[in-house]
């Protein structure tokens, strides 16, 4: 997103200065006028649409309640739900959050990505010295068994599965979510808990 902005501005500049040259080999024709388009909608790797936290204020307080916060992640939910059954078990759950950490996209995590992954999503659910228990082939890499292996035992799933029926419903999802999002714990997403955590 941000190389297709540069370009945008560079392009943008580079146009302008062309009409600059063409207005003043000729005085009397009208200056073109160049409309903008809004360049800011874009779907992050996480699903979720980025067109603006003030898309989703539906009443305009500056703020997002749960209800329009799940309107913001629609999208995402359908793409986590991989059999379209309406709500994520196990292995949904666990192989979505995998992409998410493995950053490069080359279906392994290294220890890098561990760290960023535990700094920014997981980090009640697993410690500094959990590296270890998770490679269990000691390659320096986590595939997605040893990720889901590594998991199993923690409440990660369990959080967001709060009626304890072994699947996690968009309800389920939304609420759980907005309780990580909502870094001060008033029940409300301000526009940099909404950015700086959908940015992650």
């Amino acid at each position: 997103m941000k190389r297709f902005i540069l370009a945008f501005t560079f392009l943008f500049t580079l146009s302008s200065s062309f009409l600059a040259c063409k207005n003043n080999e000729r005085d009397t024709q009208e200056p073109e006028i160049i409309e903008e388009t809004n360049t800011d909608t874009d779907l992050t790797e996480e699903g979720v649409m980025d067109d603006g936290f003030g898309t989703y204020d539906a009443n305009q307080d500056n703020q997002l309640d749960e209800n329009e916060f799940g309107e913001s992640n629609s999208a995402a939910f359908s793409e986590w739900d991989e059999d379209d059954d309406a709500a994520l078990n196990n292995d949904e759950f666990y192989g979505s959050t995998y992409s998410m950490v493995d950053l490069n996209n080359d279906d392994m995590i290294d220890e890098n990505e561990w760290n960023e992954g535990r700094n920014q999503l997981y980090g009640d659910f697993a410690s500094d010295d959990d590296w270890d228990l998770f490679d269990q082939d000691e390659d320096g890499f986590l595939d997605q068994d040893e990720w889901n292996e590594g998991f199993a035992d923690s409440d990660w799933f369990g959080e967001f599965d709060e009626n304890n029926d072994d699947l996690v419903d968009n309800n389920e999802w939304n609420s759980g979510l907005f309780d990580d999002w909502d870094a001060n714990d008033d029940g409300f997403l301000d526009g940099n808990e909404y950015n700086n955590t959908r940015t992650r």
